[in-house]
C-alpha cells in the first residue's frame, strides 16, 4: 500500500402495532411481538411490513507507519487519544462503518508483543514502551463509535530506508537475524523460511487472543519489489525448498500461498468469525509478477475473506478496466471491496481528473454499478482531516445515512440469537447481551426500518420517541440476527 456483494437488498417482515400519540411529555413503554421472515406477514389495516436498510462496507485505513494518519509525531498519552478521538469524530459524522489501523508497520508492534519491539511510532524510540495500552484503547475507542476494528499488518516488512545512502536501524534483539534479508532499500523477513510463516502466524495467534479485534487485514508487500538491476538472490532457498516446482517464480508464489494459508487456518482456529482480508495492488500483473501474490487463486480456495485492490487510477485511465478484472476474478468465494486514493485529490494535481471531487464520486459509483463489490475502503484518514478539493462532501453524499457491513464471511450466514429483554427507561433502551456480538438499533418510520446506530454495548440512549427494534449483530463477520420485540416509546397524556 502507497502508505499507504453486492450491496445486499433484503426484505424483513415484522409484524408493527403504531400506538397513537398526543401532546405531553410524560413516555410510556409498549412491547410487540415481532413476525420472523419465514412467517407469513398479514396486510391489514392493523398491521405492516418493512424494508430493512442496505449494507455496506464502508471502511477507511489508519496508517501509521511514519506516523502518517496516527499519531502523527504526537508522543504524550494526552495528545494522542485527543488527536484519534478528533478523527474518529470525523469518520462518524461520514458514516463510516469500519477502521483498518496498522498495528504492525515493520516488524514493531503498537502493543506489548512478546515478538517484537514497540513501535518507534508511538514514543519517538524504537522499543520504548508507551504509559498505555494503547492498541486495546484505540480499539475500545473505535468499537464505542459503532465502529468494526481490523488489526492492519506487515506480514514481512522489518525496516526500510528512505535513501539509497541511509543503512537500516540496529536489528532488535526480538527478531531472529537468520530469518532477516536486506536488499538495498528494504530489509524482510524471508518468506522462503518455514520458521517465517510460523513466526507470522504465532504473532497473528497472539495479537487474537488478546485484544478484541474483528480482523486481519495485510497490505500489498509480500516479496519485496526491488530496484531495477536488483536480484532476489534466492537460489538457494529454491534449491532446499523448492523440489517439484518448474520455476522460480512458481515457487516464489507458492511460499506466498502457504503464508496465506497458514494465516486463515490461523485466524479461524483462534477466533472463527474474525474476517481475513487482503489489500493487494490494483495491478494484477504487479501482484502476480512482482509480488508473487496469486489473488486470483486465493478467492477461489477462500482462503481469505475480503479481497481489497488498491484501484488507485481514475475513470480516466485504469480504474474501469481493473474494476472489472478483480470483480471477474476476486470474488470466487471472497467479498470485494474497492480502495480509492484520497491522496491524489488536489487542486495543483497533474491530470484534471484529481483537481475536483467529482472522479472520486465517479468511481464509487461505477463499483457500485458493477453488481459485485460489497463496499469501499478509503486511503487514508488523514485525507478525511485535510479534505482537499472538497471530496468529502463527495464521500457525504455517497453516505448519506448509518448502515452496517454486510456478513463478510463464506458459506451460510448463521445468525446469532435475537436480542431478548429489550427494556425501556425513560429514553435509555437495554437488553440482555448476546456472546461476541455488538448490535444494530432500529427506528421503525413510514413503514421502513432505519439504522439509528451501531453499540457495542448492550444499551443505547435515544434521540426521539418513536418505534424500535434491536438486533445482534456477530463481531467480525457481522452476521446479523433476527430483531428483537418492538418497543415503541409514545407521548402520552397525564
Amino acid at each position: 500500500m502507497k502508505y499507504t456483494s453486492i450491496i445486499r437488498r433484503f426484505l424483513l417482515g415484522v409484524t408493527i402495532v403504531l400506538a397513537a400519540s398526543c401532546g405531553s411529555t410524560k413516555k410510556s413503554v409498549k412491547e410487540k411481538q415481532h413476525i420472523t421472515p419465514t412467517e407469513t406477514v398479514r396486510k391489514d389495516s392493523s398491521e405492516k411490513t418493512y424494508t430493512m436498510p442496505q449494507k455496506e462496507v464502508r471502511a477507511v485505513w489508519v496508517a501509521t507507519i511514519g506516523g502518517i494518519d496516527w499519531p502523527r509525531e504526537r508522543f504524550t498519552e494526552a495528545t494522542q487519544k485527543a488527536w484519534y478521538e478528533q478523527m474518529l469524530d470525523t469518520l462518524q459524522k461520514l458514516n463510516i462503518n469500519t477502521v483498518f489501523f496498522q498495528v504492525r508497520p515493520k516488524a514493531d508492534a503498537f502493543y506489548d508483543s512478546p515478538y517484537e519491539p514497540w513501535s518507534q511510532y508511538i514514543t519517538g524510540y524504537r522499543g520504548k514502551a508507551p504509559s498505555y495500552d494503547v492498541l486495546r484503547w484505540v480499539i475500545d475507542e473505535t468499537h464505542r463509535r459503532g465502529m468494526s476494528f481490523h488489526a492492519w499488518i506487515n506480514p514481512y516488512r522489518v525496516d526500510q530506508k528512505q535513501q539509497l545512502r541511509d543503512r537500516f536501524s540496529k536489528l532488535d534483539p526480538k527478531i531472529p537475524k537468520n530469518l532477516v534479508k536486506d536488499y538495498r532499500m528494504v530489509r524482510v523477513y524471508n518468506p522462503a523460511m518455514p520458521e517465517t510463516r510460523q513466526r507470522v502466524t504465532n504473532i497473528v495467534a497472539d495479537l487474537l487472543r488478546r485484544y478484541d479485534v474483528d480482523g486481519i487485514h495485510l497490505d500489498d508487500y509480500f516479496y519485496p519489489a526491488l530496484l531495477k538491476g536488483e536480484k532476489m538472490r534466492d537460489e538457494a532457498e529454491y534449491r532446499r525448498y523448492g523440489k517439484g516446482f518448474s520455476s522460480i517464480a512458481d515457487f516464489r508464489r507458492a511460499m506466498v500461498d502457504s503464508l496465506i494459508v497458514s494465516m486463515h487456518d490461523t485466524i479461524k482456529a483462534v477466533r472463527p468469525n474474525a474476517v481475513f482480508s487482503i489489500s493487494p495492488q490494483g495491478n494484477y500483473e504487479n501482484n502476480y509478477n512482482t509480488m508473487y501474490a496469486d489473488i486470483a487463486k486465493w478467492s477461489a480456495h477462500g482462503w481469505c475473506d475480503v479481497i481489497i485492490p488498491q484501484l488507485y487510477w481514475s475513470t480516466e485511465r485504469w480504474f474501469l478496466p481493473r474494476l472489472k478484472w478483480f470483480s471477474e476474478n476476486a470474488t470466487t468465494k471472497t467479498k470485494l471491496l474497492i480502495g480509492y486514493a484520497l491522496y491524489r485529490f488536489d487542486a495543483k494535481a497533474k491530470s484534471t481528473f484529481y483537481r475536483t471531487a467529482d472522479d472520486l464520486g465517479a468511481q464509487i459509483d461505477s463499483a457500485r454499478a458493477n453488481g459485485r463489490v460489497s463496499g469501499a475502503a478509503l486511503y487514508s484518514a488523514i485525507w478525511l482531516m485535510k479534505n482537499p478539493v472538497g471530496i468529502n462532501n463527495i464521500i457525504a453524499s455517497r453516505f448519506p445515512t448509518p448502515t452496517l457491513a454486510p456478513y463478510l464471511g463464506q458459506g451460510e450466514e448463521k445468525k446469532p440469537a435475537a436480542p431478548q429483554g429489550l427494556h425501556a427507561d425513560g429514553m435509555t433502551l437495554s437488553w440482555e447481551p448476546v456472546s461476541d456480538c455488538y448490535y444494530a438499533v432500529y427506528k421503525v418510520v413510514d413503514g421502513k426500518a432505519e439504522l439509528i446506530q451501531a453499540v457495542y454495548d448492550n444499551k443505547i440512549t435515544l434521540k426521539e420517541t418513536g418505534s424500535y427494534f434491536v438486533a445482534a449483530v456477530t463481531k467480525g463477520n457481522n452476521a446479523e440476527s433476527l430483531p428483537s420485540k418492538t418497543i415503541d416509546i409514545v407521548q402520552v397524556t397525564k
